[in-house]
């Protein structure tokens, strides 16, 4: 008897142990498939910059110069600007919240440009809207999020935001970048799930593939002219500062 019950309690102990090991399993592989699914999503991610790396590369020249064509015409489409609307030169973007190039663009150039050239009344910068919807398909719904900030007077302070947080672009967190930049947002999630500004952005993407835009940033610089179109040269990519002082100067040269 003494016997039986030692074993018995193992027996016990064992039957318990057991049970439990297949919970403990499930609980694993559920880690382990968030794991690798947030692996996939990095990847995906990783993949999508590099096409569009490889895609930018492919369009510089092999001696080295920067990547340009033209002359070529563009409307403005009725699109936000900063600067003078007389201003000489006339600086368009076609851009994508998430393309990290420009987030570049936006991190180390446009703060320059702004200060020597569109604060100073010599050029005035359009942004036009041209998410590559494949690679980032919450670039779309971020842009019509900075026009229906745009709507309470807060388009640019929105569009600040939106750069500065590209990995935050849900419809959740569009909503909130919306409120620390000071709009009702009871008005702007109205506007955002009402999608008026769809065809404003689909507006974006048409005028810029009439003009060659593969890949984002690319831009047009030219003289500015009446009505809503401006012919100028093509740059693509996000090209250094000194790439767009000098075709600014020469555009303000020919003057």
């Amino acid at each position: 008897m003494r016997r039986i019950v030692p074993v018995l309690m193992i027996l016990a102990l064992a039957s318990s142990a057991w049970a439990q090991a297949p919970q403990d399993t499930t609980r694993d592989l559920t880690a382990i498939k968030a794991d690798v699914e947030q692996i996939k999503a990095d990847l995906a991610a990783v993949k999508s910059q590099l096409d569009q790396l490889i895609r930018l590369l492919s369009q510089r020249p092999a001696d080295g110069r920067i990547a340009t064509s033209g002359p070529v015409r563009t409307s403005l489409g009725g699109a936000p600007m900063l600067g003078r609307a007389d201003a000489p030169v006339t600086l368009v973007e076609f851009s994508d919240y998430q393309c990290p190039f420009c987030q570049r663009f936006f991190a180390t150039t446009l703060s320059a440009l702004k200060q020597h050239y569109v604060d100073t009344g010599k050029v005035r910068y359009v942004f036009r809207d041209f998410p590559l919807d494949q690679m980032h398909p919450q670039a779309r719904k971020a842009a019509e999020a900075a026009h229906c900030a745009g709507e309470q007077g807060k388009y640019w302070e929105m569009h600040e935001v939106l750069f500065q947080n590209q990995r935050a672009l849900a419809p959740p967190q569009l909503a909130a970048h919306a409120r620390t930049v000071g709009v009702d947002g009871s008005k702007f999630d109205e506007c955002l799930s009402s999608g008026r500004h769809a065809t404003r952005v689909d507006r974006g993407l048409a005028d810029g593939a009439v003009v060659g835009v593969q890949g984002t940033p690319t831009f047009v610089v030219g003289k500015t002219t009446p009505g809503d179109f401006v012919e100028g040269t093509l740059i693509r990519g996000a090209q250094p500062l000194e790439t767009f002082r000098r075709i600014i100067d020469q555009t303000l040269a020919e003057q």
